[in-house]
């Protein structure tokens, strides 16, 4: 293959690379320029739902400073389940059959908790 062929053939290719990138950022701008209509309202839906985030953040930003310092934050108790009243009759000292009847739950679930609160003091 003489020198000419060759420079002549990566010439062509050169070419044909060069179509090919010209090519894709032509597309590639045509697609950043199109404004798809379902982009463009999710997007508007969107940025409404960032600025009602924003306000809310504002409103309890300020709520939180209003507070004096030295109020302490409420301290909710924890709800009075058959299963929290379980786990306290157990460290009473209460026998499965007791802490169900006592409870409104079945001895199985009883005895779940007993082993479950015995394994958990043990760790």
């Amino acid at each position: 293959m003489s020198a000419f062929t060759l420079l002549a053939s990566n010439l062509i290719l050169l070419g044909i690379i060069a179509g090919v990138v010209l090519y894709f950022r032509r597309r590639l701008k045509s697609l950043e320029e199109d404004n798809d209509p379902v982009v463009t309202l999710y997007i508007e839906q969107l940025q409404q739902q960032i600025s009602h985030l924003q306000r809310d953040m504002q409103v309890l930003g300020e709520k939180i400073e209003q507070r004096s310092p030295g109020t302490p934050a409420v301290a909710m108790p924890p709800a009075a389940t058959p299963y929290n009243q379980a786990i306290e009759l157990i460290r009473q000292g209460c026998s499965a059959s007791e802490v169900a009847s006592r409870c409104g739950i079945s001895r199985g679930e009883a005895e779940l908790i007993i082993s479950l609160y015995r394994n958990s003091s043990t760790s």
